[in-house]
This record gives C-alpha cells, structure tokens and sequence, in this order.
C-alpha cells in the first residue's frame, strides 16, 4: 500500500458524483455475491486496526466496522475488500456504476476497483466525503473512478477486463472511528437514479438527531508516538487527534480549555515540552495553531519518571471546522539532530504514556 491522500484533492469530475442523504435496500439482480474481508495497515509496518461486523441494515445485509487508526506507518489505513465470485465477477466487468448506502464518521472515505495492470497500489478510485450520524447514498459512475496522482499512470480509465476485487479505504486521523457500509451494488445497464435505488419509506434509517456533546472527559490508554520532526524545526512532535476531545465541536476565538495530566517517557527528553492546540487541515495550511504555545515547567522528563501537570489553553484563533484533523492537541520538544534533514534526530522518536488524562472546557 502506497500513499494515498484521502480527499485532499477531488477532480472536477468527481464533483458530478451522485451522494445522496436517502436509503436503498433492494439487492442489486443477476446472481453472485461477495466475501467481504479487512485489513490494517500492518504490512506496512503499521498498527492500524480493523474489525467487521454483520448487520441488518433497512431490510438488507450490511456490515459495521469499528477500529482505530495509527500514525505508526505515516500514512495510517484500514482496508474492506469485496472479493467477487465469478458470477459476481462477470457483472462487475460490465459495469457501468456502482451504489452504495453509507453511515459515516465526518471523514471521508475511497471506493477503488483493483486491477491487475495496476501493479503500485494505485489503483482507480473515488473518493467521497461523510457526513457523521447522516445515512447516505453513493452513487459512482465507472468512468469518475481516477488514479491517484501519485502512481503510475495505466491509463485514462479502469480497465475492467483486468478487475480483481473491490476495495474501500479509510485513512482518517489517528483516532477511533466507525463507519456502516450496507446495500452494495453493481449496475450493468446504466447509471442509476436516485429513485431506483431508494428503500422503501418504511425501512428507510432516518438520520440521528445530533444529542448535546459535552467537550472532553478523563480518558485511560492514551498514548502519544512522538515523531521525529527534524525536516521541518528543532525537534521532536505530535499531533493527537481524538474524537472525544470536542465530540464535533469546533474550537472557536474566545473558549479556555484545562489539560490535567500525569505521564511517563519511553526515554529521557531533551527539552521540555510545548503544547497547544493546533488546526492540522489543508485549509490552515496543515498547521495553524489556535492558542499561545504553553511550556509546561519541569517536563524535561526522565524516562519512566512521573509526571503531573494542569495547563490551560486560551484561544485566539477559529478553527476552520469541526473535523478531528481541525481540532487537535500538539506538543513539540527540541533536540539534537540537523534541521531539515528528516530522520536526523540523535535520540530518535519515543513515547509518551499516560495514567491521567482530564480535558475539560471551562
């Protein structure tokens, strides 16, 4: 699996893409099925997890996965793969769309259809946005699938006499995640309408209600993989993305947050610690911090050693959404090594683990 960029850029096509908020439940004709399975990032030498359920979802079969995503392998990924059997087969080489129905988490998410010209993973794709608690309907012209810019280009558009399987992706932030993936059809004779694959009224899933989300909590098993960080600045740091820090909400100009926190290094640090909170989108230039930094006293830590703090953040700036990857915590810390040569840090990265971790919205 190479590198993927998970919606940072959709081509202008794409944009024509059907993505509606309205249920399908009948199976699609023709015979055939599929063996659906998953995969981590693992292969990769990551520690991405998957798992998969089943579930009845507005009268059909679907299936349910949950996990979390790492930044242990850089570009941190999950995988569902829809093997075709051969009268399925047959079918998804005469395509002309594919529809899906989908409950999202807020990130988006890549359908693909592997072939065996592709030899680089880079294979044809549409890419599609969630949005979380709202069921949604997808529907993929074959021709909107597109290789990623990255690989090596086969050609205009996917060969289907060289199809394997089907594939979607998610590569979010380094978080938990869940996503529902029910309904799935190929279609032969054309593209479809909305209205043709529409449930019933009666078995349509209604979207939930947004409840209150209280921001923060005291979370357990948080750890942080502090990277090295030296193509870009002095030192070492982390971005940590976790969807219960503001439940889908935005961090705005105005609000202070508390950061209690006690911990332990994998390693002895060279410096202390600075951490702020930081929009990490394309839209804030992949850094955009949203407070003053706050250098905690006395976190130069000794490996093993614990340490206990309380913070406060006051923030200056908007975040540009409430996405995870907009809202996060970041920490840096300097260190010996060459500023701009990646991988240069003399000590190399480590972690930092925690038996206390309180964050609150005062």
């Amino acid at each position: 699996m190479k590198k993927t960029q998970i919606a940072a850029l959709i081509f202008c096509a794409a944009f024509l893409a059907l993505v509606f908020s309205c249920a399908s439940s009948a199976p699609s004709g023709g015979g055939g099925s599929w063996d659906w399975k998953v995969n981590g990032d693992k292969d990769n030498g990551g520690t991405s997890t998957i798992t998969m359920s089943e579930e009845t979802l507005e009268g059909v079969p679907g299936h349910a996965f949950k996990g979390t995503i790492t930044k242990k392998y850089e570009y941190g990924f999950v995988n569902v793969k829809l093997y075709p059997d051969d009268a399925m087969m047959a079918k998804l080489k005469q395509a002309k769309a594919l529809s899906f129905r989908v409950l999202g988490n807020g990130e988006p998410l890549a359908v693909k259809i592997t072939t065996s010209d592709v030899k680089d993973y880079a294979y044809f794709e549409y890419q599609f946005e969630t949005v979380a608690g709202q069921p949604q309907t997808v529907i993929v012209p074959i021709e909107y699938l597109m290789q990623p810019s990255w690989g090596r280009v086969v050609g205009t558009s996917v060969n289907l006499a060289n199809a394997q399987f089907v594939e979607y992706q998610y590569q979010g932030p380094a978080a938990p995640y869940e996503f529902k993936i029910w309904d799935f059809r190929v279609h032969t004779a054309g593209i479809p309408t909305e209205k043709q694959v529409a449930p019933k009224a009666s078995v349509a899933m209604k979207a939930a209600p947004p409840p209150p989300q209280p921001v923060g909590g005291s979370f357990t098993n948080v750890v942080w993989n502090i990277e090295d960080n030296f193509q870009y600045a002095n030192g070492y740091n982390v971005y940590y993305a976790d969807p219960r820090l503001f439940n889908g909400n935005k961090i705005s100009k105005g609000d202070t947050y508390t950061f209690k926190f006690t911990c332990t290094a994998s390693r002895d640090m060279e410096a202390e610690m600075r951490i702020y909170l930081v929009d990490h989108t394309a839209a804030a230039n992949y850094h955009t911090e949203l407070c003053p930094q706050v250098i905690v006293p006395g976190s130069k830590l000794k490996a093993g050693v614990p340490f206990s703090a309380e913070i406060k953040f006051e923030v200056n700036k908007n975040a540009t959404s409430a996405k995870i990857d907009a809202n996060l915590i970041g920490m840096e810390t300097e260190g010996k090594g060459n500023k701009g040569a990646k991988g240069s840090g003399v000590m190399k990265p480590f972690t930092i683990t925690f038996s206390q971790f309180v964050f609150s919205k005062n």
